[in-house]
């Protein structure tokens, strides 16, 4: 297994930038933050449901992604995962921006809605050709998109990369075929993978940071996140995903990545998280995890939490984006 705590340099460039790096410098007063993450949301509910891997629903979405990204000036490519029963399983989008070093930072999120594989799913509406799936996970495209614009034009230090995975509903394939795809310098560069899931339907918003990332990142990251959300009178928990034994590493971790998840929790209080209880509390259900039920059972909170992602997220990648100038050196 690679591991990035081994690369020194990457993980003393990341600290520093993120310790030195004023965010309050970089803080958006735009009062429309949010609004054009709302705007790709509501629209990728509603003229693509049901993104089931290897539908026409998922690939639609694939490229209406690569045409949004094409448009803000990133580098974007469609990647299409074989599968062993449809000629085609997975559609992921990949769209960066080169930086003046060969570390990146890494935003990801997934394009795929769940599908029904027994009577009993059906019974209990989970995933189908009807799932808008807003909250699992239309929402968290929306940010990217959104964060994707207002990083376009910040060229400092590393590379950023946007990814839209396919075929993320389990069996995991796409996200396993993804990462087995990455060299080992490429993962070796990957200073830290943020993954946005199930950002609506939670009470609080969580920031989660990974059992094996080192633990400077995970300070750096999550407090200047935390710290961030105070400015703007944002309420964040944070906590750490455990626990170490494998079964219950993400995969991200599992091949030896940084790794912070941004989602949302019905829990009050967080201290270390399992992975699995982060997912959608709507579960999946599509009479529930669509537009019209969010309204009404949840007023106002696609306009907010699209709002404080993006309020959130903007500075802390790019502090992240831009090391100091002596950690730059060390490279």
């Amino acid at each position: 297994m690679l591991s990035l705590l081994k690369n020194k340099s990457a993980l003393a460039a990341l600290y520093l930038g993120f310790l030195l790096t004023p965010f309050a410098g970089h803080a958006d007063s735009d009062s429309n933050l949010g609004k054009v993450a709302e705007q790709h949301t509501r629209y990728i509910a509603t003229y693509f449901p049901g993104r089931m891997s290897g539908t026409p629903a998922e690939f639609l979405t694939a490229e209406y992604l690569l045409q949004q990204f094409s448009q803000l000036g990133y580098r974007v490519h469609i990647r299409y995962e074989p599968g062993a029963v449809r000629p085609l399983s997975a559609t992921s989008v990949v769209a960066e921006r080169p930086g003046q070093l060969p570390q990146e930072i890494v935003v990801m999120t997934h394009i795929d809605t769940p599908q029904s594989y027994t009577a009993q799913q059906r019974l209990h509406n989970v995933g189908g050709l009807n799932c808008q799936g807003v909250d699992n996970n239309a929402a968290s495209l929306g940010v990217m998109l959104e964060l994707a614009k207002r990083l376009a034009d910040h060229h400092n230090g590393y590379r950023l990369r946007f990814v839209a995975l396919g075929g993320t509903q389990p069996p995991l394939q796409g996200m396993s075929d993804y990462l087995k795809s990455l060299s080992g310098d490429q993962r070796k560069n990957m200073l830290l993978v943020v993954d946005m899931t199930n950002i609506v339907a939670g009470k609080h918003l969580a920031f989660l940071s990974g059992n094996t990332t080192a633990a400077a990142v995970r300070k750096q990251t999550t407090d200047q996140a935390k710290a961030i959300a105070q400015q703007h009178a944002i309420q964040l928990l944070t906590a750490q995903l455990a626990s170490s034994r494998s079964r219950t590493l993400t995969a991200y971790e599992q091949v030896g990545l940084p790794y912070l998840r941004v989602t949302s929790s019905d829990a009050g209080k967080l201290t270390t998280l399992a992975t699995g209880e982060t997912q959608s509390v709507l579960r999946d259900n599509a009479a529930k995890d669509n537009l019209a039920y969010i309204n009404r059972h949840y007023p106002h909170r696609l306009t907010q939490r699209s709002y404080q992602l993006v309020t959130i997220l903007t500075p802390l990648l790019r502090g992240s984006l831009t090391p100091t100038h002596a950690s730059a050196i060390k490279h």
